[in-house]
């Protein structure tokens, strides 16, 4: 039996920021992952600027990445273009960017418990009980003051506290693939289908990933990509790598991020879609978040704190999966952000949450829409009822 501030649910890139953070801090953090080496899932390649920003805060390497200059919608013979309006994007493989968040996490002093299933919880006198089981070690049991769930879409953690609430809309699912081949460009681009979307981000000298997300159970990752001829083309003369990883459905809906003795943080603490591609960027900040909020002795605020920074991701969001559902709708979108291509820039700095130049007044307008307080987000409560929630 070992003693942590800390014990965190989940060795993925938000679990393993969570960790990071808390030592720079001075907290004591352990991550508890079930696989024995870093988890490889359908996620966490194209890293928007607002998740390089705060990798680069932390000390993480990005040398080597790919640099993405911004964001590209292909529809039909459409194609609108943007520059990220702030700080480049990156492009990491999952395998190396989980190497090298393990990597700063281990030379903080971060305890890293692979191999551990988390198997019960309870909290008892303010103090956190996790019973977690290893093949190799049996039994362990690991004491903190705080049990955070990073353990991902489908959380088993937010499930047990009876925090899931019904999906409002019809799933959606998305499948990866990489590609050895020549990227012929550093967009990340977007491919729209009436059915599906495709997005091809650049990985390195030769080789691409290409994601699907589709309405409703996608069948097979080249079923999808048959829908795209153009795209289909472009990859005609390359070979697979690696194998087809998935995630579904998609949206998770949440009644709060706070519990007593828990709280939780990445995708366990609510998910709408991947078509913003603004995630990891949501929870990476909101898990510096909740460091802080421990760390301060005002963990009460973590609720509130995660709310205001999921708003522009939900708001985002939400207007996209509207024109993936319109598709007459979304090419007249689409053919007016082509010639408009500073408004675009806007809106990914919208997407991004960060200032938008204040010279484009229509970009200045959708960001006071789509982080104004009163946009709530479709998958919280009031901040206020959360409060409540974790004051129990």
């Amino acid at each position: 039996m070992s003693d942590w501030d800390l014990v965190i649910a989940g060795g993925g890139p938000v679990g393993l920021v969570t960790a990071i953070a808390a030592r720079r801090l001075g907290l004591s953090a352990v991550v508890i992952e079930r696989n024995d080496a870093p988890p490889d899932k359908a996620c966490g390649e194209g890293l928007m600027p607002g998740a390089v920003a705060t990798l680069r805060q932390l000390g993480v390497d990005l040398q080597g990445a790919v640099e993405l200059c911004g964001i590209r919608f292909l529809d039909g013979h459409d194609v609108a273009s943007a520059i990220f309006p702030d700080e480049r994007g990156q492009a990491l493989g999952r395998q190396q960017l989980m190497q090298r968040l393990d990597a700063r996490a281990r030379t903080l002093g971060v305890d890293i418990l692979t191999g551990h299933t988390l198997r019960e919880f309870r909290y008892q006198d303010r103090i956190m009980h996790v019973e977690a089981t290893s093949a190799r070690r049996g039994q362990v049991e690991c004491r903190g003051q705080l049990l955070v769930a990073a353990d991902g879409l489908r959380s088993p953690i937010r499930r047990r506290l009876g925090y899931e609430l019904p999906a409002r809309f019809p799933g959606r699912y998305g499948l990866t693939r990489h590609f050895r081949c020549v990227p012929w460009s550093n967009w990340v681009e977007v491919h729209w289908h009436e059915k599906a979307e495709a997005y091809v981000t650049p990985l390195g000298p030769e080789e691409v990933g290409v994601a699907v997300l589709t309405h409703g159970p996608p069948g097979s990752h080249d079923a999808v990509l048959a829908l795209f001829p153009a795209l289909t083309r472009q990859l005609a003369q390359a070979t697979e790598r690696g194998r087809v990883r998935g995630a579904g459905p998609l949206e998770q809906r949440v009644q709060g991020v706070l519990a007593p003795g828990v709280a939780l943080v990445g995708d366990a603490a609510g998910y709408l879609d991947a078509l913003s591609g603004e995630g990891l960027a949501l929870g990476f900040r909101s898990a510096l978040a909740l460091v802080e909020c421990f760390a301060s002795g005002e963990l009460w605020r973590y609720p509130s704190e995660h709310a205001r920074l999921a708003q522009a991701y939900y708001g985002m969001t939400h207007v996209l999966l509207g024109l993936a559902r319109h598709p007459r709708l979304r090419r007249s979108a689409v053919r007016y952000l082509s010639r408009r291509p500073q408004l675009f820039s806007d809106l990914l700095g919208v997407s991004a949450g960060s200032r938008v130049p204040p010279s484009s007044l229509v970009g200045s307008a959708l960001s006071w829409l789509f982080t104004h307080p009163g946009h709530a987000t479709a998958t919280h409560q009031h901040p206020r009822a959360m409060t409540r929630d974790a004051r129990a």
